[in-house]
């Protein structure tokens, strides 16, 4: 036999033992498929089964296990609580307050080592990627007659430790997840839908040691989630909701947000007649918003937001309201800074709230003049410090202190300090500030349409003002020092609908009424005590603005009983006008009659 005749043959016998070694394995791999395929199903669904004592349930359609590769293949399964024994639960007041349900289509887990998981009942899994799932959390505050819930004190470990002794998992990605959560603790239900949301699960780790360690939140290391290009509309269609995007992440104990926007659907004055009562229009975009600090594991166990600080970086908001329309007789006190704080129904502590480069415009459309007054507050800058409605930080601290600093009509700079009460139902609150210089006709965009008053010329070197608060109304004193005030009084021209001035009176103030300066020559400065007494209509800004307005009317002499008296004597003026205008007619009607006798 020659060398090559060898050669070939051990070729020969060496490929058919490979192939009867392939035969076999394959083999073995379809045989231990399909006598393992029932037991893996039926401990994947006793495991879920009994380490939830019962509360849970999982089915699928079909297991296909790769002993060979480690890869194991699920399809159609869903994951959902068996209501009857989540009502027995409650009964007994140790019902969670979650309850998830899960569905997806496929589930694929590479790189298990399945007689790992058998024999020594250790399952490591190196990632996990679920394509379209859908995910709903159901949230209900449980608590029995004593006001409290009982805990089932087993940690996930000993639920599950008669079927594994640990879980490791390196990521868990959920990809274009269908997310609701349904709050039943409100009236009613709650629900929040999200669309395309990416969640990923870093180091799940379950184990006799990390049941212990309390830096992993659900046992993980990191819980991220991200959503990009949310668009929504409220139930009520009057609003459309846009996130650019949200990031959150339960290791860096943050939330991030960038192009938050909540925009009408409807202009100003379409908005304002879909309503039977007067109703405020919003339009809010925020640049960027970061929550800093948040305790995940104090939200999670006792549903409490606690963060070190929210930062908003060019928050703009606008508010319309239309005087045309009839005021409703619901109370506006309700939404007081701390009113609507103390009304909120998440537990909150943040303890300070930074603004960065942000505006505010307030406007009103008056039926009186037939236009629309805006005041407007830009490049705002500050803190809040200690906002809260918890019982227990309220105890240390009841007040938030509120230093922010912006530009009055784009010019004259804006210093203002509040401090509220938070735990009063009153909303009493304390505030005090300074207005810097600005040319006084800046101010009429305001002033004109909402009270018939334009300035024609006058300058503010500076503003001081103090006083208090509360539902019942503000009060308090301001000082104004201005220089070389001139006014005019206002009036809609029936043939065009444009303000006119009214000549004589405007004249008359200016003369009589109106002081020029303040303080007037040789004479001390004068400062306005004023007392505005809210009515149940009157919002908190619209209170603080008609209670600054009255103290600068008084200011400049041109208080409320000063343009009654106005109206008075020029009600008494035109009186004597007609009453000359007639004299002179039958003055003239005499003549006439006396020049056609002698004709």
């Amino acid at each position: 036999m020659t060398e090559i005749n060898r050669y070939a043959i051990i070729r020969k016998w060496a490929l058919i033992g490979f192939l009867i070694l392939i035969t076999f394995i394959s083999g073995l791999a379809i045989y231990l498929n399909y006598y393992w395929k029932p037991i893996i199903t039926q401990r994947i669904k006793e495991t879920v089964y009994q380490s939830s004592d019962g509360l849970y349930r999982i089915d699928f359609d079909n297991v296909r296990m790769n002993f060979v590769t480690g890869r194991m293949h699920i399809l159609n399964i869903r994951f959902t609580p068996d209501t009857l024994v989540y009502n027995e639960m409650k009964r007994d007041s140790i019902a969670p307050r979650h309850l998830y349900t899960v569905a997806l289509a496929e589930l694929i887990l590479k790189r298990i080592n399945p007689w790992k998981v058998y024999f020594d009942k250790d399952l490591e899994i190196g990632s996990i990627e679920i394509d379209h799932p859908s995910l709903e959390l159901n949230f209900t505050d449980l608590k029995n007659n004593n006001g409290t819930l009982k805990e089932n004190k087993r940690t996930a470990y000993q639920r599950l430790a008669p079927y594994l002794k640990s879980i490791k998992i390196g990521d868990v990605i959920f990809k274009n997840a269908d997310f609701k959560y349904i709050d039943h603790s409100l009236n009613g239900k709650n629900v929040t839908a999200l669309k395309g949301l990416y969640i990923k699960i870093s180091d799940l780790l379950i184990d006799s040691v990390s049941q212990f360690d309390s830096s992993r939140l659900y046992y993980t290391r990191d819980i991220y989630a991200e959503l990009m290009g949310y668009n929504t509309i409220t139930l009520d269609k009057n609003y459309s909701i846009q996130i650019k995007e949200f990031r959150a992440s339960t290791a860096g104990a943050y939330v991030r947000m960038n192009g938050f926007r909540v925009a009408p659907n409807f202009g100003e004055m379409e908005f304002s007649r879909r309503f039977k009562f007067q109703k405020a229009r919003y339009t809010l975009n925020i640049e960027d918003v970061q929550l800093n600090k948040v305790d995940y594991e104090l939200l999670n166990r006792e549903r409490r937001i606690s963060a070190s600080s929210l930062i908003l970086t060019k928050a703009n908001l606008s508010i319309f309201l239309n005087r045309q329309i009839p005021d409703s007789i619901r109370n506006k006190g309700m939404n007081f800074p701390q009113i609507a704080l103390q009304r909120f129904k998440l537990n909150t502590t943040v303890d300070s709230v930074l603004l960065h480069n942000s505006r505010v415009d307030y406007s009103e459309y008056n039926p009186g003049s037939l236009r629309k007054g805006i005041v407007t507050f830009s490049q705002i800058n500050g803190t809040i410090a200690n906002v809260t409605n918890d019982s227990i930080s309220l105890i240390k601290n009841k007040y938030s202190d509120v230093k922010l600093t912006s530009l009055l009509m784009d010019r004259g700079r804006l210093d203002v300090n509040m401090k509220f009460n938070l735990n009063d139902s009153g909303g009493a609150f304390e505030f005090g500030g300074r207005l810097g210089n600005i040319d006084a006709e800046m101010l009429n965009s305001a002033i004109r349409p909402l009270s018939l008053i334009e300035i024609k010329s006058g300058f503010i070197d500076n503003m001081i003002f103090k006083g208090t608060g509360s539902l019942n109304g503000v009060r308090g004193k301001l000082t104004c020092y201005y220089k070389d005030l001139k006014i005019a009084l206002l009036e809609i021209n029936s043939k065009t609908i444009r303000l006119k001035r009214k000549g004589i009176a405007s004249i008359f103030a200016n003369i009589l009424i109106i002081k020029d300066d303040n303080p007037s020559p040789g004479a001390a400065v004068r400062t306005s005590n004023f007392l505005f007494k809210r009515p149940a209509h009157s919002s908190f800004f619209n209170m603080i603005w008609k209670g600054f307005a009255e103290a600068l009317l008084q200011t400049i002499g041109f208080d409320s009983a000063t343009q009654r008296e106005i109206k008075v004597r020029l009600r008494k003026m035109e009186s004597e006008r007609i009453a000359r205008d007639g004299r002179r007619d039958n003055r003239l009607r005499k003549r006439d009659a006396r020049r056609n006798n002698r004709n």
